[in-house]
């Protein structure tokens, strides 16, 4: 059996509802950043508190690419998604036969992204929905 893991630990957090993204606001003006940053890029301050990300958004734009990628299989489907805490979140999405519709609800899902010899490596991805 394969071990799963993460391409990266810091990028999520575990809570009773599954796994959740993480990012980080400023304590001073308020701005989230995703991934965490070691200080707002909005105001310079220093002291960031770590904050859950929600796991639904929109589909803000998408571009799907049908030339192979490194690991990941074509065609690969990338979009952006914008959360409710006004963050952009560039993800893959999972590919949808019917396309997708900018404007569209999105909600992510912990996936595997691609195999390696002994483990599959996990990352999200966002299902966009049928309108």
């Amino acid at each position: 059996m394969k071990e799963n893991k993460f391409f990266r630990e810091d990028l999520f957090q575990k809570t009773p509802d599954g796994y959740a993204l993480v990012g980080n606001k400023c304590t001073k003006c308020g701005h989230i950043a995703f991934p965490k940053n070691d200080f707002c890029i909005k105001c310079l301050n220093e002291e960031m508190q770590e904050v859950e990300l929600s796991k639904k958004g929109i589909l803000y734009s998408y571009t799907i690419t049908r030339v192979p990628l490194g690991k990941f299989p074509i065609p690969h489907p990338i979009g952006m998604i914008v959360l409710p805490e006004k963050v952009r979140i560039t993800a893959p999405l999972v590919m949808d036969e019917d396309g997708f519709k900018i404007g569209s609800e999105a909600e992510m899902e912990i996936c595997t992204l691609y195999e390696e010899a002994d483990k599959n490596i996990l990352g999200y991805k966002f299902r966009v929905k049928k309108n």
